[in-house]
Order: C-alpha cells, then sequence, then structure tokens
C-alpha cells in the first residue's frame, strides 16, 4: 500500500508531527448507500430503476491539513482494507477501524478498490474490486425515456492515470467542502455515504434505442459514469453517534 516515510512516523508516533500529548486510537468506520430502489429522475427526465449499485470502496486516509494530496504530510488516520458497497442499502455496514492518533483532521482522501503504487508500473487491484472483476463501480438498471425502456449496465474502474498523480489516492477532499473533527480516544466512529443516483443522473438516455445495453469505455455514458465517480458521487464522511 501507499506509505509516505513521514506520514508512517506521524501516524506511529516516531517523529514530533503533532502536540505533545497525543495518543494512539482507533476510529470505527462505517460504510453504506442510501435507500436507492425506488424510481427517480435524471437531469435529462429518464425515469430509472437501480437493480444494483456495487462500489469497492477503499483505502482510505484522514489528513491534518486542509488539503490531501501531496500536502498530506501530517496523515492522522488510515483504514487501508478495501470493503465493497451496497449502495442500495440505506444501513451502513462495519467495514474495520482507522487507526492513527488524536488530533483534529480536516481532510480525506481515497480510492476506490484501485490503487496506483510508486513501486508498480500498473495499478494494483485490491480485494473489493477484485470481487467486481476488477472494476471500481458496478451497476445495472433500467431507464425509461420518452416510451422507450433501456436496460443498461455499466462497469467501470477508476484510478490515477501515469501521467497525473502517481501514487496518491485518486479522489480527495476538494476545498469547496466541509470536513473537520477533532479525534479523541473513545470518539464517535466515522459514517462514510455513497448515493448511486449521483452516478447516473448525468448519462444521457435519450441517445439509446429500446433493448439492452452496456455502457462501453469511450461512449459518452461510460464517460458520464466515471466522471461522476471521480467528482459528482464523492463520499458524504461524517463523524456521529447513529448511521
Amino acid at each position: 500500500m501507499i506509505r509516505r516515510v513521514l506520514t508512517l512516523f506521524c501516524a506511529l508516533g516516531l517523529v514530533g508531527c503533532g502536540a505533545v500529548g497525543q495518543e494512539r486510537v482507533s476510529v470505527e468506520l462505517f460504510v453504506g448507500g442510501v435507500d436507492a430502489r425506488d424510481p427517480f429522475e435524471t437531469d435529462g427526465g429518464a425515469k430509472v430503476t437501480l437493480d444494483r449499485a456495487d462500489l469497492a470502496f477503499g483505502p482510505l486516509y484522514l489528513c491534518a491539513g486542509v488539503t490531501a494530496g501531496d500536502l498530506c504530510s501530517t496523515a492522522r488516520f488510515e483504514w487501508l482494507g478495501t470493503v465493497v458497497v451496497d449502495m442500495l442499502d440505506g444501513a451502513g455496514v462495519y467495514a474495520g477501524e482507522l487507526t492513527g492518533v488524536t488530533g483534529a483532521v480536516q481532510s480525506w482522501m481515497y480510492d476506490l478498490g484501485i490503487s496506483s503504487q510508486l513501486t508498480r508500473s500498473e495499478p494494483y487491484v485490491l480485494d473489493a474490486a477484485r470481487e467486481l472483476g476488477g472494476v471500481s463501480f458496478v451497476v445495472h438498471g433500467t431507464a425509461e425515456m420518452n416510451g422507450v425502456e433501456i436496460v443498461f449496465s455499466a462497469a467501470v474502474p477508476l484510478h490515477q492515470a501515469n501521467s497525473t498523480e502517481w501514487g496518491l489516492p485518486v479522489i480527495r477532499k476538494s476545498a469547496s467542502e466541509q470536513f473537520y473533527h477533532d479525534v479523541v480516544a473513545d470518539g464517535p466512529p466515522l459514517f462514510v455515504k455513497f448515493d448511486p443516483r449521483d452516478l447516473i443522473s448525468g448519462v444521457d438516455f435519450s441517445a439509446f434505442e429500446a433493448g439492452e445495453v452496456s455502457f462501453s469505455e469511450g461512449t459518452e455514458a461510460y464517460r458520464a459514469v466515471r466522471n461522476a465517480l471521480a467528482s459528482g458521487g464523492r463520499a458524504s464522511m461524517t463523524f456521529g453517534t447513529s448511521w
């Protein structure tokens, strides 16, 4: 997995990366989706019903600074696991524990089951993505538009490209997203939620004829889903006492 020496040393308390008195703690992590089995309308006016929306999530890192990525040299917490999230299930499931040290966290970054690592020339497919056939997101559903019914499916991987930021998680908190929590011992868990409707709403179903279609790489529909994975369908992350 991704390991930056300073980040690792900070997490282990081997160098002076935070305030005196920090202690090693763990934070329970719950992940899930929303109850999205009812039909919904896309941006283009199609009525969509989802039968399956599975997402490979993880690893996850929480950072002390307001900006993740290269500036996350004081990462406080990490969860190196992966899990398949049923995005149609509105009840969160326990995924594991983030480990790190007490103190404020103000940003996050994560992968979707596929990691780019400086020690490898190709993306590394982790357990959750392998469970989905080597991709980050699998979706099946039906769309109705102008009296036409389309049965659609897609299987989309998401990872860093060699020409961009190899070695960093693919999704990171933006400057406009609000995230702050002061982690203490025996504090509340972190809830990570995804809404599958955000990943499909941008697809233009008017381009399809009635029947079955699989969004293939290079098509507008495929790009719409992939772009939503990277930006529009980002996780909602909150610390709390109940899902």
